[in-house]
């Protein structure tokens, strides 16, 4: 495979880091036909953006972009999930059809929907369709590979679901924005199942506690003017906030 251009190349780089953990120079130099030293150029230039850490010949993924278990995810800013939890569930009306994906802020929004009548909910979290159901809303899982991760669906079953799937609003978590000019994530699949979300809703919700405007987060599933409201806590920085209002309402819960 041949990429002529120096940012097409250290984009390649950059996915086939995070999806394999780490990277060998000589590898890279004979794959893209240029010698060891254009190589270590880049993985310098992706350390500078911290998504390596260069080693003897390779790198490995940064540690900052190392994805939390799930059990992390969960337990952590739980208080500032629930106040958004909320506030965002004001957005939310009776008989409307729902998208909601897999994610800690999210489930804490699932658990509010027992306050709304009529529901219909489309959702790739077997924890969240689990408590759906417990509340008696019309609830569908849908089917693919589990990630252990995240307990998210993911995969082309869930793609093809949701393709046919007009919703009034989708509901999507944010592992992370900072230095970014959208909501972030962690995982490739995961980043498709937010995108085939977004293209299958009427109004575009993202909830997100203050520390991910300081958490870097690797593929960006949309850009703040694809999003309509964006649900956070009051302890988000002006400076981060004012550049988001440029494009997107943000919600303070």
């Amino acid at each position: 495979m041949s990429i002529k251009l120096v940012e097409e190349r250290r984009q390649y780089i950059e996915k086939k880091l995070i999806a394999e953990g780490k990277i060998i120079v000589s590898e890279l130099s004979e794959f893209f036909n240029v010698s060891s030293e254009t190589i270590r150029k880049d993985l310098l230039y992706l350390e500078e953006k911290g998504i390596a850490k260069k080693g003897y010949g390779g790198a490995v993924v940064a540690n900052s972009l190392i994805e939390p278990s799930i059990t992390e995810k969960y337990n952590k800013y739980q208080d500032e999930k629930n106040d958004i939890a909320k506030k965002a569930i004001e957005y939310i009306s009776d008989g409307m059809i729902l998208l909601l994906d897999a994610g800690s802020t999210t489930y804490a929004f699932a658990k509010m929907l027992a306050l709304k009548n009529n529901l219909t909910v489309f959702t790739n979290s077997p924890r969240t369709a689990q408590i759906l159901d417990d509340y008696k809303i019309e609830t569908y899982l849908l089917g693919g590979r589990i990630r252990s991760n995240s307990n998210a669906i993911v995969g082309g079953w869930a793609l093809r679901e949701i393709r046919e799937i007009r919703a009034d609003a989708a509901i999507l978590g944010t592992s992370g924005f900072k230095d970014r000019l959208g909501p972030c994530v962690e995982n490739f699949e995961e980043e498709e199942i937010k995108q085939a979300m977004i293209e299958s809703a009427n109004k575009i919700i993202v909830l997100g506690d203050s520390s991910k405007s300081k958490t870097y987060s690797m593929i960006e599933f949309a850009k703040w003017e694809d999003v309509d409201f964006f649900v956070t806590d009051k302890n988000i920085d002006n400076e981060t906030k004012e550049k988001i209002e440029e494009t997107t309402e943000i919600v303070l819960a």
